[in-house]
């Protein structure tokens, strides 16, 4: 991988470093890190946890790792995990926490558009969940590095955020179109240390709105054949803009990296 610089990373490694410590509160008002080593249907989904039935001593790697709770969850089904985060702080938080739970965790502090302390094919299994991409600039060296560390034949996971439910206003009554589904970005904000519940502040942060079919047809160009996808939950949590009750909340979308 090129050494390419990303000014967008740069800036959004600094919100997330300042926003760790109110990351790592709601993680403890919600308890889910304390006990999803033991219960890995709090993390995965039914239409995931399927694919996670002979993990024992298999290499994991979570890009995008944030609050660690898929790590934790892998550790707990014996993986050996990997993981991988753009803020150090976030990853500081993991380990003290991976140390409570007697789990034994590789952390490294890495963009996933370059993923160079990562030797090429090391990998059974290369996850990615909740909101990675729309941090990431460059979603086509996303993948690609996702599938250069993953080994032939291993598989490659996405579980994002639906696209289509970041082209709304922010409005708790009605649902209006405030973004066009096609406009990538990216966004520029400026905003507090609340991830969840933001107000205006000094903190930049980019964001980048890839569409569903970006996703799909990028992991095929990262040398993957698509298995399986699946689109699932139809609620919404109090954080977000709109009453998006009834829509799409989540794409899973499982590849394997061919042979």
């Amino acid at each position: 991988m090129e050494n390419k610089s990303y000014p967008a990373h740069d800036a959004n490694k600094v919100r997330w470093n300042a926003s760790a410590n109110n990351w790592a509160l709601a993680a403890d008002s919600r308890g889910i890190w304390k006990e999803c080593h033991k219960d890995p249907s709090l993390v995965f989904s039914e239409q995931l946890l399927p694919h996670f039935k002979e993990l024992k001593d298999k290499k994991v790697c979570v890009l995008g790792s944030g609050d660690n709770e898929a790590v934790f969850a892998f550790a707990g089904m014996g993986a050996k995990v990997t993981s991988v985060d753009i803020s150090q702080k976030q990853l500081d938080v993991a380990a003290e926490r991976a140390k409570i739970l007697n789990l034994e965790i590789d952390f490294i502090q890495q963009d996933v558009a370059k993923l160079n302390k990562l030797e090429d094919e090391s990998f059974d299994l290369v996850y990615t969940g909740g909101h990675v991409a729309v941090w990431v600039s460059d979603l086509n060296a996303y993948y690609s590095e996702s599938s250069r560390i993953l080994k032939k034949g291993g598989h490659f996971i996405v579980d994002e955020y639906h696209p289509f439910r970041r082209v709304w206003e922010g409005s708790k009554e009605q649902l209006i179109v405030g973004y066009n589904y096609f406009n990538r970005g990216p966004f520029k904000f400026n905003y507090n240390d609340d991830v969840l519940y933001h107000k205006e502040g000094s903190l930049e942060s980019f964001e980048f709105h890839w569409t569903l079919s970006d996703i799909i047809n990028t992991m095929i160009q990262s040398n993957c054949s698509i298995q399986e996808v699946h689109e699932y939950g139809d609620g919404y949590e109090d954080w977000e803009m709109a009453p998006m009750k009834g829509l799409p909340e989540f794409l899973l979308v499982i590849s394997r990296k061919n042979a």
